[in-house]
């Protein structure tokens, strides 16, 4: 299987019937010429888009009706691309076509209620009424469809003699259908269409039919050809499709679609799986089929550096105009951000990671974005664990808000915490999937949430090993002396209450209980009632041995809230236990940081990013991008470094070692920064 291209174009082509001359204003060179202003070195090209219809000649579905009858644009496109040594896989949509749904409402997934499944989609809409964005029925790709599924794929196939992938997209939508096809194929199997459970199996089985029966089909024509199917194909908490993708597409416009932060944690997952992985983002301001909408292209520039700096290689999404010209505006901006990407991308995929922090991955998508929003304002790098097997080659492993562990990695964290690893557990983690208890030996028991609706948590500093209690007269400052400087001594509000615990140990933190929670009978000002003058019976933050319990969801609420003292009094918790990070810098919370080792020579890779969106309306725009001027950076490795080079300007800074600690200062950080460094023996 040939390597993924690292600076992809995803050209949409979604286009009503109701737009003529389709395609007439397409000229080879023009398109060839955009694709090297762009810098692009492979282009996903449509075959049949959401509203039915294909780019090509078809006898399995319908040509565009604004497209003469003979026209192939999907195939110039592909001969253009290959003249040029660009790769261009397919694009065919499963899930959402407007024809085929009018054609064949049979073909319609269903609601258990028997009303159609849709996305935004109002069914009593009358045609002048304004449509929704992302407005699309639901097709059921079992029975029938799945048929003219598989004719389509076969035809594109035969069609073009060389395929270098197809791109499925809308495939993992929904999970459950009640169409006839599907109520009566679990009936078949003797299960109960009554049954959620059942439903849900069933269409798992549907769908595993159909994504095989796709993938034996491209494979027999060519066997070389990308496979990836969209829509859930790359979620972490759906791994159960990954096996049917060659690589993996992170799809993510992080203006709209959760954030800047939302890439560190799946692109250290995907990196685990033995594939190729790209990150989707967009040139457009808001999202996918924006029509004149653009970032920047500094805004861009960061977004594609942050991908890379994560191992990512790279897609940019963009429409076509129905007439096939290309926008060559976008491209100017493309360009300028992937002219940067190719001359760093050679230090940028197929790297090791060095964090020796490791973070469990959570079912709950939100849970793992604030837990990586909350590590990567502290700067502090990190990867995740990626099964039982994985524990021991960190030296600290943080379980985040609320995370339950089966009992197999209850007995793995069982073993590692014999063997010295090191545990922090947030508010409510560290229990057993189905009980509230602990699922590995704990110097704590859990006692349970706390019943009021927000609280307090006062920080005591380093204190005596003793009980919960022993810390309520309250300490001077001097035991704050660590903490002082950056958290205030007074009662800090939480806005989720504490998850209660009992156990002695080393004191660092007490919760403070509202004198009560707020309702309508009882309740004191504007927002929340204020604390009690005494401590409650347990502990904020407590440590005995290697684990360190802190009662509060700081992620979530870090996430949620943003408190600067939520994300200090979890960073200086933290480095109660890790002490070992090998690489520290002095960046604003909204740097980013990354460190790598090369598997090609005995190199690292040292990544910083620096901007900082700006949220404007439903909108996070990145429209300031100051540069950060002598940036110190402390790197710890085993080996003996003898250079340090900035990239891409290939400059050799100046550095100190001292007790095994590199340090040095880099003179400039500009949206991003990489420093190579070069060890011997």
């Amino acid at each position: 299987m040939r390597r993924l291209p690292s600076r992809e174009v995803h050209l949409d082509f979604h286009t009503s019937e109701y737009i003529k001359d389709i395609g007439s204003r397409f000229d080879k060179k023009q398109f060839q010429e955009a694709l090297k202003i762009g810098h692009v070195n492979s282009v996903t090209v449509f075959g049949k888009c959401h509203h039915g219809y294909f780019y090509y000649p078809t006898k399995v579905g319908t040509i565009h009706p604004g497209m003469d009858a003979d026209k192939d644009l999907a195939g110039e496109m592909m001969d253009a691309c290959h003249e040029m040594g660009v790769y261009a896989p397919l694009y065919l949509t499963l899930g959402w076509s407007v024809l085929d749904a009018k054609e064949h409402p049979e073909w319609i997934a269903r609601n258990k209620d028997g009303s159609y499944q849709g996305n935004n989609y109002d069914l009593h809409a009358g045609e002048q009424e304004p449509k929704p964005e992302t407005s699309w029925l639901h097709l059921c790709s079992a029975g029938e469809y799945r048929e003219y599924l598989y004719a389509m794929t076969r035809e594109a196939c035969e069609r073009y003699k060389r395929l270098d992938g197809i791109f499925f997209d809308i495939v993992f939508v929904y999970d459950v259908c009640y169409c006839d096809e599907c109520v009566k194929g679990m009936r078949r199997m003797g299960m109960s269409p009554d049954l959620e459970e059942d439903a849900k199996k069933y269409y798992q089985i549907q769908k595993k039919i159909t994504l095989d029966g796709l993938c034996g089909i491209v494979k027999e024509y060519h066997p070389e050809a990308s496979i990836f199917f969209n829509s859930g194909g790359a979620e972490i908490h759906m791994p159960q499709w990954h096996y049917a993708s060659t690589h993996f597409e992170m799809e993510d416009l992080p203006t709209t679609w959760g954030g800047y932060d939302k890439t560190p944690m799946r692109a250290r997952y995907f990196a685990h799986k033995g594939k190729d992985y790209l990150g989707m983002t967009g040139k457009f301001h808001r999202s996918w089929g924006e029509f004149g909408g653009f970032k920047t292209p500094e805004a861009l520039t960061y977004e594609c550096a942050a991908l890379a700096a994560n191992g990512a290689r790279i897609s940019v999404g963009d429409q076509l105009h129905p007439l096939g010209e290309m926008d060559l505006e976008t491209y100017k901006n493309i360009g300028k951000a992937y002219s940067y990407i190719e001359k760093i991308e050679e230090y940028c995929f197929d790297n090791l990671e060095t964090a020796k922090l490791g973070i469990m991955l959570d079912k709950d998508e939100k849970r793992n974005e604030a837990m990586a929003k909350l590590i990567l304002d502290c700067q502090i790098d990190f990867d995740i664990v990626y099964d039982e097997k994985d524990l021991l080659r960190f030296d600290t492993v943080i379980l985040p808000d609320r995370y339950r562990l089966n009992e197999a990695m209850g007995a793995a964290f069982e073993r590692y915490v014999e063997q010295g690893g090191k545990v922090l557990l947030l508010g409510g983690s560290g229990l057993k999937e189905d009980k509230d208890e602990f699922a590995f030996p704990m110097p704590f028991s859990y006692v349970g949430k706390s019943d009021y609706d927000k609280d307090f948590f006062e920080v005591l500093g380093d204190i005596e090993e003793g009980a919960p209690g022993d810390a309520r007269k309250g300490i001077g400052e001097s035991a704050r002396d660590s903490i002082s400087d950056e958290i205030v001594s007074s009662p800090i509000l939480c806005y989720a209450s504490a998850h209660k615990i009992k156990g002695e140990g080393k004191i660092y933190a007490r919760v403070r209980e509202p004198y009560f929670s707020r309702t309508y009978g009882k309740y004191c000002s504007h927002y929340n009632t204020p604390c009690r003058p005494e401590a409650a019976e347990y502990p904020g933050a407590v440590q005995r041995g290697n684990i360190l319990y802190v009662a509060h969801e700081l992620a979530t609420m870090y996430a949620d809230y943003g408190m600067v003292y939520h994300r200090r009094y979890f960073r200086w918790l933290l480095g109660k236990l890790y002490k070992e990070s090998c690489v520290d810098v002095d960046m604003p919370s909204r740097g980013r940081v990354h460190f790598v080792k090369r598997k090609s020579g005995n190199e690292y890779v040292l990544h910083l990013l620096y901007a900082s969106p700006i949220q404007r309306g439903g909108v996070a725009v990145l429209d300031d991008f100051p540069r950060l001027t002598e940036v110190k950076v402390e790197v710890r490795v085993p080996e003996k470094i003898t250079k340090a080079v900035l990239v891409p300007q290939q400059e050799e800074l100046p550095f100190e070692v001292k007790d095994g600690v590199c340090t040095l200062v880099v003179p400039e950080v500009y949206i991003h920064q990489m420093v190579v460094f070069m060890c011997g023996i």
